[in-house]
């Protein structure tokens, strides 16, 4: 049979495991012989392109991977593809595995939905297919007959899957974003997540994973995404794996290669710290989620943390500026009112961390929040992402100005392109972050600005509020950090008859070129190494001298 594996990205520079599994999967399980081929899109191509060129296939048989933003996407093709040919459509993933009734109630050009584990479950589907037998014993799947709508429980399995990396892997993935996995499952339960309803822990043979990150290592991507819910859950585990890429990094493993792991912050012990410690900058980055400092809101969303613990073990992975550490708040919690939120961000912020992500509540199909919709007035939106527009603690006004905060936190502080203007702006307004953020982020739309025209606004909004002269040479030194040509915008350019010599000056005495800001306000110059970025933001070094 001819199959093809549908991956809809949400960015070119995203790749999907998921079909490469499935399809090592039907190689490794299925009896017949079978043309298997993955084909990887964006939700950002025209529709009528990726239709042609599967109803050009003539496939027998064609799998989606379904996730909040592909899902809408992925039913308008599907039914444009049922139209024109007879093509047997299947679905699988998050965003199906808990609605596979309703799926197949409300879209009837959808034959049939797997769920569980896609190596297992879709094999089992193609050798029913193949064999013209019954579905009875169909592992996780989900189909119509004349009885109504059949769902076959899944299995969890516990032996480790077959590698989905192959030449053709390597191929479509060309250096974007790769993905590995070392185990499945969690051993949490937080209410707004899935992850605790997909099986217990389960964790893949070390040598296997092992094999899978050399063979990742060679393939050209710079970034190497582990997919574990919680790494360190297994602590020996999450040791073994770190050790073995320090031991092969700059030999097997390229220097420049980044591995980006999901800790649970609170159970990092001073074993796993001391091996994190010694890492070389920028080889690993990790992803810790806080959610909320609010205690009643991780207790009602079932969320064990030991906050102290929590902090501790942030302050001092941070202070190491060797990690890339990336923390997560979720607004729109049960119990997490505006002014909780407000205290949550201010002491996320306090920790400096290199990214934090104010991401927004989302209501996701089978997850235990669906039970507490009522419980806490909740309000989300009918389509996909499902973000939440309300709740009995958060209005819609306070959502906005959450929003707004995103916004302005992206474009300022994560982007990592304003630091130093920052740390001036709090000290010179007096304000704490989350309030300074929501003022700023309300002043313009940040979605479709330039950097020239943000520079302008940044500039024009804070000059009355601060010393314009050190908010024009704290900019400049955050575009002489982050950009090796800079651009100057009008409002920020002062004819300075000495610069070009200052320039040649440290220009010729560092042997190298040099971006140089003169500092009247202090009597300084400022000199920033284009050459030398830091591994973890990308801002180059810089030096202050004296005039």
């Amino acid at each position: 049979m001819k199959i093809i594996l549908s991956a809809i990205n949400s960015k070119y520079i995203h790749s999907t495991l998921a079909p490469w599994c499935i399809k090592a999967g039907i190689e490794a399980f299925c009896t017949g012989t079978h043309c298997v081929t993955v084909t990887e899109n964006t939700i950002n191509e025209p529709i009528e392109k990726i239709l042609t060129t599967i109803i050009s296939e003539k496939p027998d048989i064609i799998g989606f991977s379904c996730y909040i933003w592909n899902i809408e996407y992925i039913i308008k093709l599907a039914s444009l593809i049922k139209e024109n040919t007879n093509t047997i459509i299947i679905l699988g993933g998050p965003e199906v595995q808990f609605r596979d009734e309703a799926i197949l109630n409300e879209y009837s050009f959808i034959d049939y939905v797997v769920k569980g584990e896609g190596e297992w479950t879709f094999s089992s589907f193609v050798e029913c297919i193949e064999n013209n037998s019954g579905f009875d014993n169909c592992e996780g799947l989900s189909y119509r007959s004349d009885d109504g709508i059949i769902s076959n429980p899944e299995k969890f399995h516990y032996e480790t899957p077959p590698s989905p990396y192959c030449d053709e892997y390597f191929n479509c993935l060309n250096g974007r974003i790769s993905y590995i996995e070392s185990s499945r499952g969690c051993p949490f339960n937080c209410a707004y997540c899935l992850s605790g309803r997909l099986g217990k822990i389960r964790y893949f043979d070390s040598d296997v994973v092992n094999a899978n990150i050399l063979k990742l290592a060679t393939s050209g991507t710079k970034t190497v995404k582990f997919i574990d819910r919680t790494f360190n859950a297994d602590e020996s585990k999450a040791i073994r794996t770190i050790e073995f890429i320090r031991d092969n990094y700059g030999k097997a493993i390229s220097e420049g290669i980044c591995f980006h792991f999901e800790f649970a912050g609170d159970i990092i012990s001073d074993k796993l710290f001391n091996v994190l410690k010694p890492l070389p900058e920028g080889l690993i980055q990790l992803e810790i989620g806080i959610q909320s400092f609010n205690e009643n809101t991780l207790k009602a969303i079932n969320r064990r943390s030991d906050l102290n613990k929590l902090k501790a073990n942030l302050i001092r992975l941070i202070k190491l500026k060797t990690i890339h550490i990336h923390i997560d708040l979720i607004a729109g919690l049960p119990f997490e009112d505006l002014a909780s939120f407000r205290d949550s961000f201010n002491e996320a912020f306090s920790l400096k961390a290199d990214m934090l992500q104010p991401g927004f509540l989302k209501l996701l199909n089978g997850s235990p929040l669906d039970q507490m919709k009522s419980e806490y007035d909740y309000k989300f939106s009918k389509n996909p992402p499902y973000e939440i527009i309300n709740n009995c603690f958060i209005s819609f006004e306070d959502i906005r100005k959450l929003k707004a905060c995103e916004a302005a936190l992206d474009r300022l502080y994560n982007s990592g392109r304003f630091l130093f203007t920052l740390e001036y702006l709090f000290d010179c307004l007096k304000m704490n972050p989350f309030d300074t953020f929501v003022e700023f982020g309300l002043s313009a739309d940040f979605n479709n600005i330039s950097l020239k025209d943000f520079v302008i606004h940044i500039f024009e909004y804070f000059s009355d509020k601060c010393d314009p002269l050190i908010l024009r040479e704290t900019i400049l030194c955050d575009l002489a950090t982050v950009s090796v040509n800079i651009k100057i915008p009008d409002c920020l350019s002062v004819y300075e008859k000495e610069y070009k010599s200052v320039k040649k000056l440290y220009s010729e005495k560092l042997g190298k070129k040099v971006n140089v800001v003169i500092l009247r306000s202090c009597s300084r110059v400022f000199v920033s190494h284009p050459d030398r970025p830091n591994q973890l933001n990308g801002r180059f070094y810089y030096e202050l001298y004296d005039m």
